[in-house]
């Protein structure tokens, strides 16, 4: 099971990410929540990768 969370950045944008490795960027922190909440629902597991650049 993953479990994602996010950051809001200095600028107003967010980052969700899973511990899974996943991450993508967003123009607001309510898009990376509800998009970490898409992805814990989610029964997939995506490429992992170390880190979210």
């Amino acid at each position: 099971m993953c479990y994602a969370d996010t950051d809001t950045n200095d600028d107003g944008t967010a980052t969700a990410f899973c511990y899974c490795g996943w991450c993508d960027h967003y123009a607001t922190p309510d898009e990376a929540d509800a998009a970490a909440a898409a992805h814990e629902r989610a029964n997939n597991t995506p490429e992992i990768v170390p880190w979210c650049a």
